[in-house]
Parts: C-alpha cells; structure tokens; sequence
C-alpha cells in the first residue's frame, strides 16, 4: 500500500474490488465467537472467489460515503498477519493469497487486507460459525453471497482453461 493508492481507493464506491469497514473485525479474545470470526472469513472468501482482474482491498478503519471521498476513522488495534494466515488457509480447500499490513494514514492507523485475483473456487472444508462447508461465498458489487452453480461452474472452466494455455 501507498499514499496514492489509498487516496485512489478512498474516492471509489465499494465493489467487488473494495470494501469498507469502519471497524477493526472481532478476533481476539476468549469472548469473540466463531461467528464474529466467520465474517472475516466469509469477506476474505467472497473476495477471493470474486470476477476481477486486479487485487482486491478492504480498508478497515474508514467509514463508507457514497458519492464522495469515504471517512478515515482510524482503528486501535491491528490484526496479526500470521494469525490470519492461519485462521483462513487452514479451513480451506486451496491456500489463499491475501495479506494484512497497518497502514499509517492522515495521523490514525488503518488495517489493509489486500486479496490477490487467484485460482478459484475456494471454499470451507468444514462449517464454521454461520458459514457452511462447501459453499463458495462471493463479492457482487457491493455485497457478498453464495455463488451459483453456474458461477461456480464457470471459475472451474476458467481454471481449466488457464490451465491449457499454460502448458
């Protein structure tokens, strides 16, 4: 992440390249419940699975503005890469490239997830909190759901594909 960059994505609508959270998301702690834990999953999931060319990034710590620059609040805490790596890639069915980093910005800090395009679907092995094994959560627009089995069916044909031209 930059200065520029971040200036850029704060003058965009959310998409299915970005995300905006006012809030750190809920990880640590004895008291946080898998299903706390599982909409970070499920954002990091959605985003992966989504159709786009380019990286994908959800900025924690800005409130969202519809037509106009969003809001940088700022976040107190930060979210350790390592424990995400884990928490995300031992659930499931393929590892997935993403990353956390704090970001210094405009005197606060903002926690950075940066989604990399990759090979799709990806999904949970196993259920956890709300969120099902299986299923192939993923970001339309704005907002995240569960992938058709035509969508589904097309990011196999795409990996395939991808495959052929490679070899």
């Amino acid at each position: 992440m930059n200065t520029a960059l971040m200036e850029r994505l704060l003058n965009e609508e959310e998409s299915s390249e970005l995300d905006f959270k006012r809030d750190q998301y809920p990880f640590y702690g004895a008291t946080i419940s898998d299903e706390q834990r599982g909409e970070l999953l499920k954002d990091i999931l959605a985003f992966a699975n989504a159709w786009r060319r380019a990286d994908a990034y959800i900025l924690i710590g800005v409130d969202d503005v519809r037509g106009g620059r969003s809001t940088v609040v700022g976040v107190t805490t930060h979210l350790n890469d390592h424990d995400l790596q884990q928490f995300v890639n031992s659930r499931t069915n393929r590892p997935v490239s993403f990353s956390y980093e704090a970001f210094p910005f405009e005197g606060v800090q903002l926690g950075v997830i940066r989604v990399e395009a990759q090979d799709r679907p990806v999904y949970l092995n196993k259920n956890f909190g709300r969120l099902r094994a299986n299923t192939v959560y993923i970001r339309r627009g704005s907002s995240t759901a569960e992938a058709t089995p035509d969508e589904i069916a097309k990011m196999g044909a795409a990996l395939r594909s991808e495959e052929h031209t490679s070899e």
